[in-house]
C-alpha cells in the first residue's frame, strides 16, 4: 500500500482478505483447537483455507485431489511460509475413509458451480459417514445452496456457503483501503438481494 498523506505508511504491503473472509462466519460456530478440516481440493483458495483453519487451531488439515503431482507441489508451496500448517495430502479416492474424523469439511473446488450446478464433489454415501456436529462449507456462493451443501443438510450438518466469506473478504479489502470500519451488514444484504434477484 503506498504511503498516505499524513506519512503514517511507508512502502507497500499485501494483503490476502480471502482468509479473513474464509474464517468469519466459523469464529462464530464454536472452537476449532484439536479440530480436523478436510478440504477438496489444492488450487490457490485451498491456500486460504489452509491458512484460516491453521490459525484457528485445527490440529489436523487433511487435503484431497485428483492428481498426485499437484497435491506435492501443494505440500512443497508451504515450505518457507511462516504458517506451519499440520497439512497432509491424500488422493480424493481414499476420502469415505477420513469423513467421519471431520469437524470441518470444505469444497474448494468448482464442482457445483452454475455450470454442474447437480453435482457435488462429495456422494451422499460419502456424505451419510460425517459426523451430524460436523460443518459443511462451500465457498461457492451461486446456486445457493449448492448440491454439496444440500446433502450435507439432509445428513444433518450445519452449512456455510460461500456467500459469507464473499462479504467478508470484501469488507475486510475495504476497510484497508478506507481506514475505518464499513457497514457489512449492509453489505450482506446488498449481495443477498443481488444473489436472490
Amino acid at each position: 500500500m503506498p504511503s498516505t498523506p499524513s506519512g503514517t505508511r511507508q512502502g507497500w504491503a499485501g494483503s490476502n482478505t480471502d482468509v479473513a473472509g474464509f474464517m468469519a462466519p466459523l469464529k462464530d460456530s464454536g472452537e476449532w483447537t484439536e479440530k480436523t478440516a478436510v478440504v477438496l481440493g489444492n488450487g490457490g483458495a485451498a491456500r486460504a483455507v489452509v491458512a484460516g483453519c491453521t490459525q484457528l487451531g485445527f490440529s489436523k488439515i487433511l487435503i484431497f485431489g485428483r492428481n498426485p503431482q499437484k497435491l506435492d507441489a501443494f505440500v512443497d508451496s508451504w515450505q518457507d511460509s511462516a504458517l506451519k500448517p499440520p497439512l497432509s495430502v491424500h488422493p480424493l479416492d481414499d476420502i469415505a475413509d477420513s469423513i467421519p474424523t471431520a469437524d470441518l469439511i470444505v469444497n474448494t473446488t468448482p464442482v457445483g458451480m452454475p455450470a454442474a450446478a447437480a453435482e457435488s464433489p462429495l456422494e451422499a454415501e460419502v456424505l451419510a459417514g460425517a459426523k451430524s456436529s460436523a460443518v459443511a462449507y462451500d465457498l461457492i456462493y451461486t446456486p445457493r445452496p449448492t448440491c454439496f451443501l444440500q446433502l450435507a443438510a439432509q445428513r444433518g450438518l450445519t452449512i456455510i456457503d460461500g456467500a459469507e466469506m464473499l462479504v467478508q473478504q470484501g469488507a475486510a479489502a475495504l476497510e484497508i483501503w478506507l481506514n475505518r470500519p464499513v457497514p457489512v451488514d449492509t453489505m450482506r444484504r446488498a449481495l443477498l438481494a443481488k444473489l436472490e434477484a
